[in-house]
């Protein structure tokens, strides 16, 4: 029995106001902190230390509620950022953006 029939449809995006940055990537220690924030805000702050693939958290985004993804989602993303940055030497981020 197939009771996905539907062959269109749409999705409609809205923003939370829920918003993460790196704010910092050290090159040397191969460490990149991020934050997720709301209305300004700090809820979760996350060291990445890539060198030694460990994660610091400070924080958490149960409080946010269905507003924002999981902690674990967060983590993730952060972590494959983090290696990104480090792979390629990237450490001046507002450059970085501002050319893509």
């Amino acid at each position: 029995m197939n009771f996905f029939k539907a062959k269109n449809g749409f999705t409609i995006y809205k923003a939370t106001g829920v918003r993460h940055e790196y704010s910092h990537v050290n090159l040397e220690e191969q460490e990149v902190t991020c934050h997720v924030l709301y209305k300004d805000k700090i809820y979760m702050s996350v060291v990445v230390d890539v060198a030694n693939d460990h994660v610091y958290i400070q924080g958490d985004v149960d409080e946010l509620g269905e507003l924002s993804m999981s902690k674990q989602f967060y983590i993730t993303m952060f972590k494959e950022q983090a290696q990104f940055f480090i792979d390629n030497q990237i450490s001046d981020l507002k450059k970085y953006y501002a050319n893509k």
